[in-house]
């Protein structure tokens, strides 16, 4: 406990001895009906994540042609960036072996 017995939101701290549960348990009807509400919550979440429908990338794109021209122009640019490393590359193999005594910096 910090020295003004409040959490983080300004609320009285209920820690140890302040908690209303403090020195009880619950009862073994009272854990069972827990477990079974845990376990019902958890079968509503696997039925609700197995009827989600899921959307193919294929689907997802000819749904949203914006997406799929902005990744079109980024291949686009990408390849272009490509293109012109490998052409200056090349240039500079070419410049290095018809002029082996000078060095141009890589």
């Amino acid at each position: 406990m910090n020295d003004t017995n409040t959490n983080q939101n300004g609320r009285p701290s209920r820690k140890g001895n302040l908690n209303p549960m403090w020195g009880r348990h619950h009862q073994q009807s009272t854990k069972e009906k827990m477990s079974q509400a845990a376990i019902r919550r958890n079968q509503e979440y696997k039925k609700a994540l197995d009827n989600q429908h899921h959307v193919s990338m294929e689907e997802f794109l000819s749904n949203n042609p914006t997406v799929k021209e902005y990744i079109s122009t980024l291949v686009k640019e990408e390849a272009d960036k490509l293109d012109k490393l490998i052409k200056e590359e090349i240039d500079k193999l070419v410049w290095n072996k018809q002029h082996p005594t000078i060095s141009i910096p890589l």
